[in-house]
């Protein structure tokens, strides 16, 4: 597999110098499978590709609050995020700690009425980023830890908000995914995560607008960009960079977004990815592994 991803990006002709080059990673179902630790093997590629020019943002769906410690754990001292799926854009580097740069935020008074309207039992959260989650009726436990209160839906939507978290533990996929087509989301950015859960975004937000952006504070030709991820909110970044890869992991639909796919995050996917750019580079790569070599 990393031969295969070498293959392909060879055939780019991207630049010979790292700084030139801006690799965009996914957290969950991407670098880091659920209930597991990060792979050493990745890490172990993340800190090379950084050590040696490669610039590195973060695209998650995922809040501040809980990107942050990832962010720490792959020992990038100084990078850019975009989180709440291109919401919030900010700069962490452990001198500072996380800044904020660009936040978009839109009403949603009426959106939380017309999804209690379809769901009258779904969960919802609004983001007041970088702070965190202020919730109808708390998630359940281990979900949503960044909850900083418990609102009343009037309270919730008072202001512009940055997010729109929807779940239905009640539900499964497919029977959310029915409930959700049912509700009038025109006007929004939505998409459909994990185990029945509902991300609704200001329009015209995504990890593609995000990496745009953070493109230009780099300096960063768009067509030197890379990008990893599973989602269905991964989707118009993988369209948008030089090379998109899609997990193993992915949907169908994220697959046929993408330029190329790779072995699992259970199979360490995303770390195949990393190896093949760091042969591409000039210089000694970290390490390869024998079971995805080929």
């Amino acid at each position: 597999m990393v031969r295969f991803h070498e293959g392909k990006l060879r055939n780019l002709r991207l630049p010979s110098a790292p700084s030139s080059l801006l690799l965009a990673l996914d957290i969950d179902g991407t670098i880091l499978e659920e209930g597991h630790p990060l792979s050493e093997r990745l890490v172990q590629n993340v800190q090379y590709l950084r050590r040696v020019g490669v610039h590195i943002c973060i695209t998650t769906g995922r809040s501040v609050p809980a990107t942050v410690p990832i962010v720490q754990q792959l020992g990038l001292g100084n990078t850019w995020i975009v989180s709440a799926n291109g919401s919030l854009i900010g700069r962490y580097s452990t001198d500072t700690g996380y800044v904020l740069t660009n936040q978009y935020t839109f009403p949603v008074h009426e959106v939380l009425a017309r999804v209690l309207d379809a769901m009258p039992d779904a969960l919802m959260g609004v983001e007041d980023s970088p702070a965190g989650f202020r919730v109808l009726k708390p998630f359940p436990p281990g979900e949503l830890r960044e909850t900083i209160a418990v609102q009343s839906l009037e309270e919730l939507g008072a202001k512009p908000v940055s997010r729109v978290v929807v779940r239905n533990p009640l539900m499964n996929n497919e029977e959310f995914a029915t409930a959700v087509a049912k509700i009038n989301l025109s006007g929004v950015q939505s998409a459909i995560g994990w185990r029945a859960w509902l991300d609704i975004n200001p329009p015209g937000t995504s990890k593609a607008k995000g990496l745009q952006i953070v493109c230009k504070n780099l300096g960063v030709d768009s067509r030197h960009t890379l990008a990893i991820g599973d989602g269905a909110n991964d989707i118009p970044l993988l369209q948008f960079v030089a090379y998109g890869v899609a997990m193993g992991n992915a949907n169908p639909a994220v697959k046929h977004a993408a330029d190329s796919t790779t072995l699992a995050v259970e199979d360490d996917g995303a770390a195949a990815v990393l190896e093949a750019i760091c042969a591409i580079l000039p210089g000694e790569t970290v390490f390869e592994s024998p079971s995805i070599a080929d």
